[in-house]
């Protein structure tokens, strides 16, 4: 049997791909990637760049390449073969990462390259920040440990990514696991003609009569938004916030609570293996952010600053509720009810009348038409490239003297066995191979936006088309990269509390009217947005904004606080610690049966682990930077490509903080952030991230 994984490709063979496959190919190659390290090691020194780093970053390259489209797969088409698989797989995975971090003759070589090398001085930024970073994750592996601690390090770490997966699939398991077929449309009053199709088509499809409910996120945010029963917003709003936990419809399957124990449990014990007081320790060794305290001030001081405006927009909501609908008291389950009808009575904005005016051609052809303005490159469709569903799109970017910077899959749609949320990932890293070929970098950009239905094109609402801003500039930050390094190429070796800037950063042209005029247009008439709505959509942007960043910090601060404070004791209660920190900041009460952290993805099956600061803390980046766009012109191409130059192109060779400081002529400050949000800022804390 040929195994296409075991194949030389650079474009992924997704249809090939079958769960027989993985296990075989990731073995064949962690055999060969052992091979490569024993067989450079064994040749000793002298060492330079050529004999060591670079046969070891195409080695990882390979991997790399192999793995992506498996782990791609799992998230985005996941099925039972293909899950059985790509757990047996994890811990191999893992198991060879921690063999590479401790192993002793390979960190000598290093050690040898860089103390005793004339080499190592003569090499580019680029070149040093790969060295550095290396020996920096040597050290994070455990090389000077002794050999019980190395051992339990790798018990540790392999059970980590076990658990890491098994999380994920729970929720995922537990989102499809719920459903709720409505036999009288009546009990949609108020719901959108297209969703309530949607549903129609959703129970067609399970060979029912009716209107099937579900917890994919455009069927939950439909009900959440537009049902005028409130009993039936509060039956999909506890199916929703009770998923994979003890609570609920599906109370005890999927349940993640004894996962997350173990997960923290086996955190806090690997950072005191590496001689860190905590976990939120060890993952701030390799952040921006100096420490703990660093990043509790900033918190702490950033809900000061929008305390009151908070306090005041949660207050008008129910006195908003209470006038209008007769609420006296305001539940979960109402919240973003309520907040829809005061938004349309504030703003006249609805999104469904909004969504009519972003077709997704429409929104493409504007984004791309708004990356050739500030950045002078151009998007193209490619149709010959094989895709992995048939909603999935290809495209490849070229600079303005027509060379390919990058190419990118697109995946739009909400669908069954997709993981819920947004996110870019990498398919390939940009990377100078030996033979002097540039490879060229490929990333996934995948969303669950809204699905088109009986032939009619994709519409999307407002907040999807910002949402896909957000991934597009986490794309541009990995395709236009000029870094040919690949441990410091595109997203590689970025601080993970700088990595939202250039998504971020890329959000705020959502925001302008001229913006707004050409990236939208009827999907029937092609009419751009009225003026009137589009002043409106500004109008609303900072609406609940303060509330919005409250929710931020209840996060931010809960996973700082739970990896700082967790101790090894099973008389901890995640949910009781969650709820102490939601209750000191926020008066919108949850009931007690609420289980958020179950379905944390974020900092329980992602890499934010005491790191969800960094979209805050990146906000405040990404919120300096367009300041000087405000200034000097957001279609100012001069600007763009020193943008593109000092942040964008840089990678991870580079300290974040010495590229924006390059690109700003100074050190960033909160105060941009707080008046875009038209949030009062506190002059005497306006710098307190950064020191000088």
């Amino acid at each position: 049997m040929t195994n296409p994984l075991l194949a030389s490709f650079y474009f992924p063979p997704f249809h090939s791909i079958n769960p027989e496959h993985i296990v075989p190919a990731i073995k064949q190659i962690l055999n060969q990637c052992r091979e490569a390290v024993n067989t450079i090691v064994s040749k000793g020194g002298p060492y330079n760049w050529d004999n060591l780093v670079q046969p070891l970053m195409e080695t990882d390259d390979h991997l790399s390449r192999v793995f992506s489209p498996i782990s791609h797969l799992h998230a985005v088409q996941n099925n039972p073969l293909l899950r059985i698989a790509y757990e047996q797989i994890l811990p191999m995975i893992s198991e060879y990462s921690t063999w590479v971090g401790q192993h002793e003759g390979l960190h000598q070589a290093y050690s040898n390259f860089k103390e005793e090398s004339n080499n190592y001085q003569s090499l580019s930024i680029a070149q040093k920040k790969m060295i550095d970073n290396t020996m920096r994750e040597f050290k994070m592996s455990g090389i000077g440990l002794s050999k019980d601690k190395k051992n339990r390090y790798r018990e540790i770490s392999i059970r980590l990514s076990i658990l890491s997966s098994i999380y994920s699939n729970n929720v995922l398991d537990a989102t499809m696991g719920w459903n709720k077929l409505i036999i009288d449309k009546n009990q949609l009053s108020g719901v959108p003609k297209s969703m309530i199709e949607i549903m129609r088509l959703q129970a067609e499809d399970q060979g029912q009569n009716g209107w099937l409910i579900t917890l994919d996120i455009t069927n939950y945010l439909a009900i959440m938004t537009y049902c005028d029963q409130r009993s039936l917003r509060e039956e999909v709003y506890c199916a929703y916030v009770t998923r994979a936990s003890d609570q609920g419809p599906n109370a005890g399957k999927w349940d993640n609570t004894e996962i997350m124990f173990e997960v923290l449990e086996l955190r806090d014990e690997l950072a005191q293996i590496l001689g860190f007081d905590s976990y939120a320790d060890q993952s701030l060794s390799t952040k921006m952010a100096d420490d703990v305290n660093q990043v509790m001030n900033f918190l702490n001081s950033l809900e000061k600053c929008v305390h009151a405006q908070a306090e005041k927009e949660r207050i008008q909501l129910h006195d908003f509720a209470k006038n209008t609908y007769a609420i006296d008291s305001l539940k979960p389950w109402d919240i973003t009810f309520i907040s829809e009808k005061q938004k349309q009575d504030l703003y006249h904005l609805a999104d469904e009348q909004i969504r009519l005016y972003f077709p997704e051609h429409r929104v493409l052809n504007g984004l791309f038409e708004i990356v050739n303005r500030i950045y002078g490159i151009k998007v193209k469709e490619r149709y010959n490239i094989e895709v992995y569903h048939k909603d999935v799109r290809f495209f490849e970017i070229f600079d303005e003297t027509h060379t390919l910077r990058g190419s990118f899959f697109l995946d739009l749609y909400v669908r069954v066995n997709k993981c819920g949320g947004a996110w870019m990932d990498e398919c390939v890293s940009q990377m100078r191979r030996s033979d002097g070929s540039l490879q060229k970098p490929i990333a996934y950009i995948t969303c669950n936006f809204h699905r088109p239905y009986g032939g009619h094109t994709a519409l999307f609402t407002h907040d999807e088309v910002v949402t896909l801003f957000h991934e597009f500039g986490h794309g541009l930050h990995h395709m236009l990269t000029c870094i040919e390094i690949r441990g410091v190429s595109g997203i590689h070796g970025v601080p993970w509390d700088a990595v939202e800037l250039p998504s971020q950063f890329m959000e705020n042209w959502c925001w302008d009217p001229e913006v707004l005029s050409f990236l939208s247009g009827h999907y029937e008439t092609c009419e751009p947005l009225p003026k009137e709505i589009i002043n409106n959509i500004i109008l609303a942007k900072n609406y609940q904004r303060a509330l919005s960043i409250q929710k931020q910090l209840i996060l931010s601060l809960f996973d700082m606080r739970l990896h700082s404070e967790f101790k090894k004791n099973k008389s901890f209660q995640i949910i009781e610690f969650f709820d102490e920190i939601k209750n000191k900041i926020s008066k919108v009460q949850e009931p007690q049966w609420s289980r958020f952290p179950h379905t944390f993805n974020h900092i329980f099956s992602g890499g934010y682990a005491a790191g969800y600061y960094s979209y805050l803390w990146a906000n405040v980046l990404a919120s300096d930077a367009w300041s000087r766009f405000q200034i000097e012109g957001i279609f100012n191409q001069e600007l763009g490509k020193l943008f593109l130059e000092h942040i964008l192109s840089r990678g991870g060779s580079e300290n974040p903080m010495i590229l924006l400081c390059r690109f700003l002529g100074r050190k960033p400050k909160i105060n941009a952030m707080l008046n875009q949000y038209g949030i009062s800022s506190m002059s005497h804390e306006s710098n307190f991230i950064y020191e000088d």
